[in-house]
């Protein structure tokens, strides 16, 4: 979920990547060290013994201002929007009333698994279903374990689940569908300024940015967040000259989404009631479901 601080951050490794195209183990795209942060340069980094302003390092510096925050219109309702479908890894095959958990080679076990039992009724519900929902730490042995405590009487023994009480068995798999809603829009002015102690490497490092931002639209956070940024304007500023400090403050507007996510399980197995006059009902389709793990 993005806020002001994963937008901030994500600026600063804009401005990273602006300053140090080839990586920060190389030059900088002017030559001279420079350090990018969030926040606002201190004395320190003015007058300080090693990294400082003073001794030809320049700075530039992440800011998200006051009052520059509006909120936007978001989508009407806020509807869900689904992502691509994370497949299951794991299987299930079934035989008379014994199932064999199986997993992919050399994917992680992901997905859902379960069982529809078929039985006289007698110790289990006929129709019943069991379900679990794999981790990525588990396997066969887990997984077959995990679903026979669901089902009273039945036990496991490595990938396989014994079912003494059912007459068949039915195995399902489903996926994850990832989805995202907007819970709020909005807008956030921010603050990219450039520091120096000459206006020439002002100067050299404010045209680097204002060329690498000239066409950046998106970016994205780091927790997967894409948001718009646009430009604001750009200005010199010479008004601390007299103590060796040139600025170029630059001013970007970021839109973005304030969301919620979730994973939809892909259905296993359904059940429908159906409400008829006079108070009945009618169920169709699979039986209760015995526990969820």
């Amino acid at each position: 979920m993005a806020d002001i601080v994963s937008i901030a951050r994500a600026i600063v490794a804009q401005m990273a990547a602006i300053a140090y195209p080839n990586g920060k183990g190389k030059p900088s795209v002017t030559g001279r060290p420079t350090k990018i942060f969030r926040g606002w340069i201190t004395q320190a980094d003015y007058t300080g013994a090693d990294c400082a302003m003073g001794n030809g390092v320049d700075f530039i510096t992440v800011m998200d201002l006051q009052g520059g925050w509006r909120r936007i219109d978001e989508p009407l309702g806020r509807p869900w929007r689904q992502e691509d479908t994370i497949p299951a890894t794991v299987s299930v095959t079934t035989e008379g009333n014994t199932a064999t958990i199986g997993l992919q080679d050399g994917a992680m076990p992901a997905g859902i698994v379960g069982l529809r039992i078929r039985s006289d009724g007698a110790t289990i519900p006929d129709r019943a279903v069991a379900a679990y929902a794999v981790q990525p730490t588990d396997t066969v042995a887990t997984i077959a374990a995990s679903l026979a405590d669901q089902i009273p009487g039945a036990a496991s023994s490595g990938a396989i689940v014994n079912v003494p009480g059912a007459s068949s068995l039915t195995g399902a798999v489903g996926g994850y569908a990832p989805a995202v809603r907007t819970a709020r829009r909005q807008q956030q002015l921010f603050q990219v300024t450039v520091w120096s102690a000459t206006p020439g490497a002002r100067d050299a490092l404010g045209t680097a940015i204002e060329n690498g931002m000239a066409f950046i639209d998106w970016l994205t956070d780091a927790n997967g967040s894409t948001f718009q940024i646009e430009a604001r304007g750009d200005w010199n500023n010479d008004a601390a000259q007299n103590s060796g400090i040139f600025m170029r403050p630059f001013r970007f507007i970021a839109t973005y989404d304030t969301d919620m996510r979730e994973n939809m399980a892909q259905m296993l197995f359904g059940t429908e009631v159906f409400s008829l006059p006079g108070g009945q009902t009618i169920t169709a389709g699979d039986g209760p479901l015995l526990a969820t793990s």
